[in-house]
Parts: C-alpha cells; structure tokens; sequence
C-alpha cells in the first residue's frame, strides 16, 4: 500500500463496531481490514457502476 496519507470518518452502527472490536481477538488489525474490504469493493463494484452510468447517459430522453 501507498502512503496513509488522507483522512475519512465514517458513521457505523453498534453492532458493527462490536464486530470490528471482535477481529483483534484473531489478532486482525481493523484499521487494514476496513482499508482491504473498501479496496476490494472498488475493484468489484466500480466497473459495473462505470458502465450503468454510461448506457443512462447514452439513452434517448423522452422531454413528455
């Protein structure tokens, strides 16, 4: 990985903070999993909204 070099707060619930606080029992560092989870999401997620957001750009509008 790069530099940490930005700043994000993010707003969780109670029960995920809990689930969170659970991975140092395994000795998982939280700060990493978050990081790694996002970055997969990205690489997952990403392409599909790239293309949706193209063929809506790409359809014929209808002013009625």
């Amino acid at each position: 990985m790069s530099k940490l070099t930005e700043i994000q707060r993010f707003r969780m619930t109670v029960e995920m903070v809990n689930n969170l606080g659970k991975l140092e029992k395994y000795g998982i560092n939280k700060s990493k999993f978050v990081r790694q989870v996002i970055q997969y999401k990205i690489k997952t997620e990403l392409p599909i909204l790239i293309v949706d957001e193209i063929r809506n750009k790409n359809l014929i509008k209808i002013p009625f």
